[in-house]
């Protein structure tokens, strides 16, 4: 698969952020208490997005609209839109399955996650992507919290992953989050800002992520132009054409 076109759909999983414009949906205000922890975490059903997402790294300077679709707990799907109502290609990430499709070489990806894993040398599930995605805290593993000023500083252990999350005390909003696998020393890096209500939740309506492989350097940004949550049924349209081309992984 081109470089470049996975470079977009890897940066679109790793960030989302969004503008001004909000339509309206229901999503739940309830700041929960997690042990010590005070978050306050988005949830809802189904949530739609447009936007535009950039990549930068050591030899790619790239631009390209985007719309992701979510269904919670279940599917995230994202469509690369370059211009011109044309797609690129298009990504379909369910909890145990990734797939792709490359419009410009004709190709496509039907995988596990062991192809995002070894892509980014980073031991990522959906769960991990999803949090990401929506700037939600999750509770698991080994952990313990300190205060750092005006943040929570929380630090999780599982199994080969270091997590640190920083929560605003005044908002109860994740403001920065730190994954490093500590198997290759790779590290995601995720600030949220901005922050602005969908429905009654606060929501990060600036997003960048900087991902540090292999001595590497990805940065990524996502502004959104619209946004939503809503309780009826979104579609996930995803289908191969036949004259499509699975090359081999690697």
């Amino acid at each position: 698969m081109s470089k470049h076109i996975l470079l977009c759909l890897l940066g679109i999983v790793m960030l989302a952020g969004c503008k001004k414009e909000l339509a309206p949906g229901t999503a739940s205000a309830t700041t929960e208490s997690i042990g010590t922890i005070q978050v306050n975490n988005l949830d809802f059903n189904y949530l739609s997005s447009k936007g535009q997402i950039t990549l930068k790294d050591n030899n790619d300077n790239l631009s390209s609209g985007v719309s992701i679709r979510m269904k919670k707990d279940s599917v995230i799907w994202v469509s690369v839109q370059p211009g011109l109502g044309i797609e690129a290609a298009r990504m379909m990430l369910t909890q145990d399955s990734v797939y792709m499709i490359n419009r410009l070489h004709k190709e496509y990806v039907a995988s596990d996650y062991t192809f995002l894993r070894n892509k980014l040398q980073v031991d990522v599930s959906f769960e991990l992507l999803q949090s990401i995605l929506l700037g939600n805290y999750q509770s698991q593993g080994k952990e313990k919290a300190s205060e750092e000023g005006a943040m929570q500083h929380i630090q999780q252990l599982r199994q080969n992953l270091t997590f640190d999350y920083f929560i605003g005390r005044l908002t109860s909003k994740l403001q920065q989050l730190n994954v490093q696998d500590n198997n290759t020393g790779n590290t995601i890096t995720v600030r949220y800002d901005s922050f602005a209500q969908i429905g009654q939740v606060p929501f990060a309506h600036a997003m960048a992520a900087q991902v540090l492989q292999k001595g590497q350097v990805s940065d990524f940004t996502l502004n959104y132009s619209r946004i939503s949550v809503t309780d009826e049924a979104l579609s996930f349209p995803f289908s191969v054409p036949a004259d499509y081309k699975r090359p081999a992984l690697n």
